[in-house]
């Protein structure tokens, strides 16, 4: 009897044993469960409907209109006409020719002119001018509306005037004031303008043979074609 005592109390003693064992294991093993990664999936794209895309940025480039009557501007333009020249006692005439640089409202112009002078006066005297005259100027110009069919143009300048006569001959430093107007025809392919001007002219440094010119005015017409 206390045999069988012994070995039951033994069988518990090793029941009691594993069950504690086992709880144990089990905690240590406990397992662990991770959900995602904390971000969500990207949707599947729809090729069929592409989500739109923005325009890309297109900057215009500002406009200016030009006057259809003034098709064609060129940055150089030769001009030749008719020019007559006074001091006051007579009239002499001659050619001109000149060539204008500029599209905008400043620009420039060289200017050649052979004239006859005044002659004699009416006693028989040789007029400021002579027999002949030559000029040769360069101006700054202004033109007052450059965007239209009309153009008037403000010149001023320097030049050197050459004055021949029977009995001497001279040379004279001259400043120039230029008032003008010129009219564009309109060609589609070509600058062609029509135009006048009037012409002042004050006699700077001079040699002593031609001391009696002092001032002296230029009209004249022209035709002026651009390049």
């Amino acid at each position: 009897m206390a045999m069988n005592l012994i070995k039951l109390g033994l069988g518990v003693v090793l029941a009691s044993a594993c069950l504690v064992t086992a709880t144990k294991d089990a905690r240590a093993d406990d397992a662990i469960v991770t959900v995602g990664t904390g971000r969500f999936a990207e949707p599947p794209e729809d090729h069929e409907n592409p989500p739109p895309r923005s325009a890309p940025l297109v900057l215009e480039e500002p406009r200016f209109d030009r006057d259809p009557r003034e098709l064609h501007r060129s940055p150089v333009r030769l001009q030749l006409g008719p020019q007559g020249i006074t001091t006051g006692k007579g009239f002499g005439i001659g050619v001109g020719i000149g060539a204008d640089f500029g599209i905008g409202s400043v620009g420039g112009r060289l200017a050649a002119s052979w004239l006859r002078g005044e002659g004699k006066s009416g006693d028989g005297s040789s007029t400021p001018t002579g027999d002949t005259v030559g000029l040769y100027t360069g101006e700054v110009t202004l033109d007052l509306h450059k965007r239209g069919p009309v153009h008037p143009v403000v010149g001023m300048g320097v030049g050197l005037l050459t004055v021949s006569r029977p009995d001497a001959s001279g040379v004279a430093g001259v400043g120039t004031g230029r008032l003008g107007l010129e009219y564009s025809l309109g060609l589609e392919d070509a600058d062609v303008r029509v135009g006048g001007s009037v012409t002042g002219g004050l006699i700077g440094p001079i040699d002593s043979d031609v001391k009696d010119l002092r001032a002296y005015a230029l009209v004249g017409v022209h035709l002026a074609i651009g390049f």
